[in-house]
């Protein structure tokens, strides 16, 4: 696996759902079912669910939910010192639970068999400088092919709508989810969490987990701080390199070529006008028409009146989105 530089004083990603599973290696259990079972935190949200079918054992773990009321913030580094009580609660509800319902021997060490097949990594935090986790979302829809997008009809309006979410897989590799984590909450009657929560999630699958666990892919593995550790390297890699390098700055580097083409053939006398007009949906954040504007003014050989043109439109209500980048920084800096 190619080695990623992790500040871990830095680093606030960290791990969230866990898909794991154990094929029970017992004559007649080929075809056995048994009713799932949740383990729980005094605030009712899943810290284990398990359930067999098909001779299959299929188990959920969210370690967050073992040490504190909501997963807003994830598993990270810093919670390592708490793997002892979240490893603690996960063998014995596994364990009770194979041992009360499956007939036959079952191997004391099973646990360590619990293959990991899907690990979640993230990092939530508030939009900045005026952005909205629909602002964000837009963006990554933009910037990414073959998207899902989630929307909602917008408070006190009746026909406009916001995005909530946006899916994106590399097949085999990981799914991409970027969703607002404020509304997820709220949904979830959770009423108290910060305003204009921004989550960026990875959820890693077969060759990323080949890749980065190796052989050690066990559920134990993961959950031990260096499998934290392995999985936060993994999620700033991607992060940096395949979503924010080779996705969102070609975009936004598109957008302003764009802007640029259309501000140059417009006809003279209206090419600002004309250019927004052909171009808003190219227009994620307002920094991509400044840049774009700047360059046309050069390409003129005239004053740049950047400046006044961006004052004019925002006094005009225009409401292009703004501090979309300087979110997307913030979540870049805060991966380590």
């Amino acid at each position: 696996m190619e080695k990623v530089r992790l500040n871990k004083k830095k680093c606030q990603q960290g791990l969230d759902g866990i898909k794991a599973e154990y094929v029970l290696e017992i004559a007649g259990t080929e075809h056995l079912y048994c009713p799932p079972e949740e383990l729980k935190n005094a605030e009712g949200h899943k810290i284990v669910s398990i359930e067999c079918v098909g001779g299959k054992l299929k188990v959920y773990i969210n370690p967050v939910h073992s040490v504190r009321s909501n997963n807003v913030k994830s598993f990270g580094i810093a919670d390592a010192i708490k793997l002892e009580l979240v490893r603690g609660q996960v063998v014995e509800f596994i364990k009770n639970y194979v041992y009360k319902n499956v007939r036959g021997e079952v191997s004391e060490g099973f646990i360590e068999q619990v293959r990991v097949k899907s690990l979640e990594c993230n990092i939530t935090l508030p939009c900045v400088d005026g952005a909205s986790p629909s602002d964000v979302i837009a963006l990554f829809d933009l910037a990414f092919d073959r998207t899902v997008v989630f929307r909602k009809q917008r408070e006190k309006t009746k026909y406009q709508k916001t995005n909530t979410g946006c899916l994106y897989s590399k097949p085999k590799e990981y799914k991409l989810k970027i969703y607002d984590k404020t509304e997820e909450q709220h949904s979830k009657g959770t009423p108290l969490v910060e305003k204009n929560l921004l989550r960026i999630e990875v959820v890693f699958i077969d060759r990323s987990l080949r890749r980065m666990y190796g052989k050690k892919r066990g559920l134990m593995d993961v959950l031990s701080a260096q499998g934290i550790e392995v999985a936060c390297q993994e999620y700033k890699k991607v992060l940096e390199k395949e979503i924010i390098n080779q996705s969102v700055i070609p975009c936004l580097n598109y957008c302003v070529r764009q802007l640029l083409k259309s501000l140059q053939s417009a006809e003279a006398g209206h090419e600002i006008s004309v250019a927004i007009a052909q171009c808003k949906e190219l227009i994620p954040d307002i920094e991509v028409l400044r840049k774009a504007l700047k360059r046309w003014y050069k390409w003129r050989g005239i004053k740049d009146m950047s400046k006044q043109i961006i004052c004019h439109y925002r006094k005009r209500n225009f409401r292009f989105p703004e501090g979309v980048i300087k979110t997307i920084k913030v979540f870049h800096d805060a991966a380590g």
